[in-house]
């Protein structure tokens, strides 16, 4: 799950890149897959999809103006897929 979620992120960051050319569609499918598969985390997984799915809505205003509120959306989006890949990340953090 960690996986897709790192690839979906990739696609995020190079649609952020390349507005006019990259869709996300392919990474809201992606999660979509994953979301039916998340259990407990399927909440985390479906606010993911809701922020990609506004980067996705924001690509074409950033390509024409750049404008601040699609950047917003992307860094949202950025933010919800790194809080997701942390929680997939097996980390200890108990003191020895």
């Amino acid at each position: 799950m960690k996986e897709i979620l790192e690839r979906v992120k990739e696609q995020l960051e190079q649609s952020f890149d390349e507005p006019r050319s990259t869709s996300l569609d392919g990474a809201i499918h992606e999660l979509e897959r994953l979301k039916a598969s998340a259990r407990d985390k399927r909440q985390m997984i479906e606010d993911v999809i809701r922020a990609v799915t506004h980067a996705r809505n924001a690509r074409m205003e950033l390509a024409e103006a750049g404008d601040e509120s699609a950047t917003n959306a992307f860094a949202e989006a950025y933010r919800a897929l790194d809080q997701a890949i942390e929680s997939y990340s097996d980390v200890d953090n108990d003191p020895v």
